[in-house]
């Protein structure tokens, strides 16, 4: 099976319907098999450097367990910034509820750190 980069993010391609561009599935650039289906190349991840400002953060005491779509919603307003919580407090895994505290990236930040993430992927 020949898989080709498209090069193009999922939005980009007519074919496709689109979705937020905050979702996680918009970091990553697609690829196209022979047959003409696209995907997303999986075994890419983000992260996040460790030396990052600490200013561009501020901390929230998650009391009880809480999903990380529920903790998006409380602080962005929407579900769809899950994964970025997760990569700012360098937890891989999503299915590890988070308790106790947590760093959350302040709002004017979002699009500059997801345009710097799609840039090194």
């Amino acid at each position: 099976m020949i898989m080709n980069a498209t090069g193009k993010y999922r939005n980009q391609i007519p074919e496709l319907d689109v979705i937020s561009d905050l979702r996680y599935e918009n970091i990553f650039k697609m690829y196209q098999r022979e047959d003409g289906k696209f995907f997303y190349n999986i075994l890419k991840k983000i992260s996040l450097p460790d030396n990052l400002n600490q200013n561009i953060f501020y901390s929230i005491t998650v009391a009880e367990k809480m999903p990380w779509t529920t903790i998006s919603y409380n602080a962005y307003g929407t579900i769809e910034l899950w994964w970025l919580i997760m990569a700012v407090n360098n937890i891989t895994n999503p299915t590890i509820i988070p308790k106790g505290n947590i760093k959350i990236l302040k709002q004017e930040y979002i699009r500059p750190i997801i345009s710097q993430l799609q840039s090194q992927l």
